[in-house]
């Protein structure tokens, strides 16, 4: 099982980019895939003009914390509780010095552990990556919303109208609803597609009422939702 991802969006400066990517896709990520507990870890660069019409009509957050945007590092556990043991890699006194370096290398690095609440498997989930690794194509968002009444609203949305169209519409592989147990976001939403060509002929389309009225009460993290091209494990090219 892979029930508990620590995600973290973050940013990185031009000079230095290509140095800790080699790093991070070389060195870090596979090493802790041998750690107790880590299931899988993947890396994805950010498109951040695809979807921009939509999202800028979405409430984002004005709070100030960190701005990451333009990665996001997924490492997925079979438990969250892993993030929390002695040995947990999420602790700083765990940490190489040269890993410490390293993240501090990730500029507005924002942090969430998060856990699944929900999962739906779409038409097209034997694509699903070797590993359980996500999909190359993913959509994820992260935000809070208004009111408690609102988090009932958004919890009806999912289980009643998103959660059943994905597990239905052409090009969905998977999809996750989330909540977090570390983090500024308390919901989290991760989509999975066999491509973004899919996801943009199939599965955006115009909301109803009901899901207008309850998206509109959702305050989003920076970026959100974040449209995610994977780099590591590298895409295997179709044969």
């Amino acid at each position: 099982m892979d029930n508990g991802i620590w995600a973290t969006w973050y940013n990185l400066d031009e000079t230095g980019k290509e140095d800790h990517i080699n790093w991070l896709h070389n060195d870090y990520l596979p090493n802790i895939l041998t750690h107790d507990g880590v299931v899988w870890a993947a890396h994805y660069v950010v498109d951040e003009q695809d979807y921009k019409e939509r999202r800028d009509k979405l409430p984002h957050t004005t709070e100030n914390i960190p701005q990451g945007t333009q990665y996001i590092c997924l490492i997925a556990a079979s438990s969250p509780h892993i993030y929390y043991q002695k040995n947990s890699p999420l602790f700083p006194e765990n940490q190489t010095t040269e890993i410490k370096e390293r993240f501090l290398e990730r500029l507005e690095a924002r942090t969430a552990v998060l856990i699944e609440e929900e999962r739906v498997t779409g038409p097209d989930y034997r694509m699903v990556a070797p590993g359980g690794v996500p999909a190359q194509a993913i959509q994820m968002g992260s935000y809070n919303m208004t009111s408690v009444e609102n988090e009932i609203e958004i919890g009806k949305w999912y289980a009643q109208i998103r959660l059943p169209f994905v597990s239905e519409v052409k090009g969905a592989i998977r999809a996750r609803k989330m909540v977090s147990t570390v983090g500024w976001a308390k919901h989290s939403v991760l989509y999975e597609f066999t491509s973004h060509e899919d996801r943009r002929q199939n599965i955006v389309r115009e909301f109803d009422p009901f899901s207008k009225k309850t998206i509109g009460e959702t305050i989003h993290a920076p970026g959100s939702p974040s449209i995610g091209h994977r780099i590591w494990p590298p895409v295997e090219k179709q044969k």
